[in-house]
């Protein structure tokens, strides 16, 4: 059992991580998994978001060579969430490919690797993001469709970027991660899940471990929230941390910049 507590007090906190908590259920038909997926249908649609494909191309234009590990790593963990779960379909919530332009061919040999792989596995369905300009043809004569947005199961699945007013709202997009800080200043920084209940919106994390999550307690203002969360304030909006021990039920978006481990 893991406990957490606020640096405001000397007292114990009443939030806990029981080591094993795997999935949690944030609405009904909403499942949100410690592997960075969200589950509907009860597990037969699997939905990630935020892949940025090529994202080791980006770095080498910038002059940072790193291994080209992404996609490959990208691809098993995919593959094991949907044997996980047992997954008919998978949604991806957007922003496929990092490239903003057509796409150098490293990045539209991994796209078309990855969505190859998944069309093969099960009922595929993109979300155009906005990084996915000339997504269409990339993917062209693979078993993938590709739209805007889909409705499953009473829920709108967008990727999020800009907003269609449609409720209840799965979106990805926002990336968004939160540092948690220990009393002599280290801190592990973990990608969460948002749900704010009274709006019915929920916002997956990036499901590539190479897209920078935005640290939601570095003071991250609600007018930089997706349109579906632009000016909802924090204290309606929960969090879900997202590790390899379990899921992190850390409480309201302004409660945990005061939490210390």
């Amino acid at each position: 059992m893991y406990t957490f507590s606020r640096a405001s007090d000397k007292s114990i906190s009443p939030l806990r991580l029981v080591e094993g908590m795997r999935s949690v259920e944030a609405a009904p038909g909403l499942r949100l998994n410690h592997d960075r997926t969200l589950s509907m249908e009860e597990g037969r649609t699997l939905v990630v978001a935020d892949l940025h494909l090529g994202y080791e191309d980006a770095l080498e234009g910038d002059g940072l060579h790193l291994p080209r590990t992404h996609t490959m790593g990208l691809m098993g963990e995919l593959m094991g969430a949907i044997e996980r779960q047992g997954a008919e379909r998978v949604v991806v919530l957007g922003d496929v490919k990092h490239d903003f332009h057509r796409g150098r061919w490293e990045c539209r040999d991994d796209v078309r690797a990855v969505v190859s792989m998944l069309s093969e596995s099960c009922e595929c369905v993109i979300i155009r993001g906005n990084h996915d300009n000339y997504i269409q043809s990339i993917v062209k004569g693979l078993d993938a469709e590709v739209v805007d947005g889909v409705d499953i199961d009473g829920h709108r699945l967008e990727h999020g970027h800009a907003g269609s007013g449609s409720r209840p709202l799965v979106i990805g997009h926002e990336h968004p991660s939160v540092k948690l800080f220990d009393r002599v200043g280290g801190f592990v920084k973990i990608p969460c899940f948002l749900h704010h209940p009274d709006e019915g919106v929920t916002v997956l994390p990036a499901f590539s471990p190479m897209a920078p999550g935005n640290d939601l307690c570095n003071g991250l203002r609600p007018d930089l929230f997706s349109p579906a969360l632009t000016g909802k304030g924090g204290d309606g909006i929960t969090v879900y941390g997202c590790s390899d021990i379990g899921m992190l039920s850390l409480g309201s978006l302004e409660g945990i910049r005061s939490m210390r481990l």
